[in-house]
């Protein structure tokens, strides 16, 4: 299956941002969160976490033990960058994507109008009556 952006729906890009920042968390939290995970395993009192956030940078450690099992930091650009240029850069390379309609008028349509197509100039009851051979309107014109 081959990705077209040119198809996305508005949900579809809203899906795919989802998928993004579900991914993004994954992959930035998922070791301290099975870290955090192990020491509430253990008993009470032999571990700790602390998290930190001092002159633009985010830091965060997990300690069992005595020793560091998770330590992690990143600046606050840093961090903004990674969760809003790239959802924009799908949303800038979707809005670039050609439109399905574009050439939607070079496309054959068959035989013209349909059945139940009007056109200006014809009335609307031989539409209506021609539509159904058994309609209700027409059993109340008759009784």
């Amino acid at each position: 299956m081959r990705l077209s952006f040119r198809r996305w729906r508005p949900w579809q890009l809203l899906l795919a941002w989802s998928a993004y920042w579900v991914g993004l968390g994954v992959v930035l939290l998922g070791p301290a969160v099975v870290a955090a995970w192990r020491l509430s395993q253990r008993p009470h009192g032999h571990g700790s976490a602390n998290a930190n956030f001092s002159t633009d940078i985010l830091s965060a450690n997990i300690v069992d033990g005595g020793q560091t099992v998770w330590s992690g930091s990143i600046s606050t650009l840093t961090l903004a960058l990674l969760i809003a240029v790239p959802p924009l850069v799908i949303w800038l390379v979707w809005l670039a994507a050609p439109a399905r309609t574009m050439h939607a008028d070079e496309t054959p349509t068959g035989s013209g109008k349909t059945k139940r197509e009007l056109s200006a100039a014809e009335p609307r009851i031989g539409i209506i009556e021609a539509s159904t051979s058994t309609s209700t309107r027409r059993a109340r014109e008759e009784s």
